[in-house]
């Protein structure tokens, strides 16, 4: 009878731990959890075509460091051997890039990537060629950081149209 009690006590901490270990590789409110869980390393050729397809424009020939897929928030982020990291959504469309320390972006990404109207108004301003990083900010802003003085990020709507200048 003992020993019953003993295996049914270390099966209810078993159920416990296993539960508990569920608990902790559940996502978490705040958007972090564990990499393996919600993310793992994809191969080149698991990116969708129209992300290869810009890679190929503008990268061909460099090399791929790593290939990310999160699934819970529906992106693959590349990081390529030149240091520049791409980061795409499931359709394959560019949703941020950046350049690494001390380097710029190709001017001919930031004129394919940015609206007409932003780029423009970049090219305006003599910026095409000081653009480090350009990111898609929750699918409704251009936020484009510039190597330069304060301030360094401007933000242009989908359409293209400046919005601000930040620091």
């Amino acid at each position: 009878m003992k020993f019953t009690r003993l295996i049914s006590g270390l099966a209810s901490l078993a159920i416990l731990f296993g539960a508990a270990d569920a608990v902790a590789q559940s996502p978490i409110s705040t958007g972090t959890a564990p990499g393996i869980v919600l993310s793992g390393s994809a191969n080149y050729s698991q990116l969708p075509k129209k992300a290869q397809a810009f890679i190929e424009k503008h990268f061909k020939g460099v090399g791929l460091r790593a290939c990310e897929k999160y699934f819970a928030k529906g992106k693959y982020e590349v990081e390529l051997n030149n240091g520049i990291d791409l980061e795409f959504n499931t359709k394959g469309e560019l949703t941020e890039i950046d350049a690494p320390d001390n380097t710029l972006l190709p001017v001919a990404v930031v004129k394919e990537v940015m609206p007409r109207k932003a780029y423009e108004r970049l090219e305006k301003d003599g910026l095409t060629g000081a653009v480090e990083s350009i990111e898609l900010n929750r699918g409704k802003v251009y936020e484009v950081e510039l190597n330069i003085s304060s301030p360094d990020t401007y933000v242009f709507d989908l359409d293209g149209v400046f919005l601000a200048i930040e620091d």
